[in-house]
C-alpha cells in the first residue's frame, strides 16, 4: 500500500471521528420533563407513586415518545437515582432524574424470615446407630431442597439479614436461611444436594474437629458458606442453660477461640452459639470480634428491629414431611 493510501484512510478515519462527536453534541430532538417533585423521600416498604416524567419536542409539545425508567428498585435505604430517558430517531439521549431517598423503616409487614437449623446427614436406607431427629436422610433432604428451588425461594446473604434487621432492606417474601450445626464433614452427602438444586446454606463448624484449613475445605462448595460454631467452645462448663462454657469465658479467652476459628473458616458474618447458650456480654464478644449476626436455638422467625446477635431459628426434623416443612417456613 502507497504512503498516499495510508495517509488517505487515516484522514478519513479521523474525520469520521469528528463527526461523530459532532453528532453526538448536538442535542436531542426531544427533551424530558420531570412531573412532581424532583427529590422524594419514602420511608422503606413504602409505596412508591411514581409522578412520572413527560417527553416534549423541539417545538415544546409533548410527544408520545417512549420513556424508559431506570432505578425504580427502591429494596434499600439510601439514596436512590430514578432515571428517565428517551432516544431520537439518530440516537441521541434525553435524559432527567429523581432523587428518591428510601430511610430505615421497622415497622412494615413482614411474614418473617426463616433460618432452619439442620444438622447431620445420612444416606436413605443408610441411618447410623444413633440417629434421633437431628439426623435427616438424603431423600428428605433432597425433598425440601427441590421444593425451595422449584417454588423460587432467595437464600439471602448475612450482610443482607443484618440489613434486613436493621430496616434498611426488603427482602423478597419467599426468602429462607438454610444452616447446618456443628460442620460440614456430614455434608459429603448434602452438598450433591444443594449443588444440584443451587440452594445456598451456611455450616457452623465446631473448627477444632479439623487439622488446617485444608482439611476444612475438602467440603468446600460454591453453595456452602462456613461460619463460626466456635473453635473449642462446645463442651461444658458454663452454668446457664445447657452447661455451655461460652458465658463463663473471660473475654480474651473467648476472643482468641473466636480468632481461630474464623481464621479456619475465612469468615466471620455469623456465629451459632454452642448449645445455644449465650448471655449479653456473650454478645458484646462477637460485636467486638466483628460478626454481623449470632443465631440461637430458640425457636421462631427472625423480624426487623430483632437483636442481631439472639437470632431465633426454625428447627427441622429428620422425620418431618414435605407439609410439615413447608408449614414451618411459611
Amino acid at each position: 500500500m502507497k504512503k498516499e493510501d495510508v495517509t488517505e484512510k487515516s484522514f478519513e478515519a479521523v474525520k469520521t471521528t469528528k463527526a461523530e462527536e459532532k453528532k453526538k453534541e448536538k442535542l436531542s430532538d426531544y427533551t424530558v420533563e420531570l412531573q412532581g417533585e424532583a427529590a422524594v423521600t419514602i420511608a422503606l416498604g413504602e409505596d412508591f407513586q411514581d409522578p412520572g416524567a413527560v417527553v416534549k419536542d423541539s417545538d415544546g409539545k409533548i410527544s408520545d415518545r417512549q420513556i424508559e425508567v431506570d432505578g425504580l428498585d427502591l429494596t434499600t435505604a439510601g439514596e436512590h437515582k430514578v432515571l428517565y430517558k428517551v432516544t431520537d430517531e439518530e440516537g441521541r439521549e434525553a435524559s432527567a432524574e429523581r432523587i428518591v431517598t428510601v430511610t430505615p423503616n421497622l415497622e412494615y409487614n413482614t411474614a418473617g424470615l426463616p433460618i432452619c437449623m439442620f444438622h447431620y446427614v445420612y444416606e436413605t436406607g443408610n441411618p447410623p446407630e444413633n440417629v434421633d431427629a437431628n439426623f435427616i436422610d438424603t431423600s428428605t433432604l433432597e425433598e425440601e431442597l427441590k421444593y425451595l428451588s422449584e417454588n423460587g425461594y432467595y437464600f439471602p446473604t448475612w450482610p443482607e439479614v443484618r440489613e434486613y434487621l436493621e430496616g434498611k432492606r426488603l427482602l423478597p417474601e419467599k426468602s429462607i436461611v438454610i444452616t447446618f450445626d456443628d460442620g460440614p464433614s456430614y455434608m459429603n452427602l448434602g452438598i450433591p444436594l444443594l449443588e444440584k438444586y443451587e440452594v445456598m446454606a451456611t455450616s457452623f463448624v465446631i473448627t477444632s474437629y479439623y487439622d488446617s484449613k485444608e482439611m476444612l475445605y475438602s467440603y468446600t462448595s460454591d453453595y456452602l458458606a462456613f461460619e463460626s460454631h466456635s473453635h473449642n467452645m462446645h463442651r461444658g462448663g458454663g452454668n446457664i442453660g445447657h452447661g455451655g462454657i461460652f458465658p463463663a469465658m473471660g473475654e480474651e479467652e473467648a476472643l482468641a477461640d473466636l480468632r481461630q476459628s474464623t481464621d479456619l473458616c475465612g469468615n466471620n458474618n455469623a456465629f451459632a452459639y454452642p448449645f445455644g447458650d449465650y448471655t449479653g456480654e456473650c454478645e458484646k464478644i462477637l460485636e467486638k470480634a466483628g460478626f454481623l449476626c449470632a443465631v440461637t436455638t430458640e425457636a421462631g422467625k427472625c423480624y426487623p428491629g430483632d437483636d442481631p446477635y439472639a437470632l431465633k431459628r426454625v428447627r427441622m426434623s429428620g422425620q418431618q414431611s414435605l407439609d410439615e416443612f413447608v408449614g414451618k417456613i411459611q
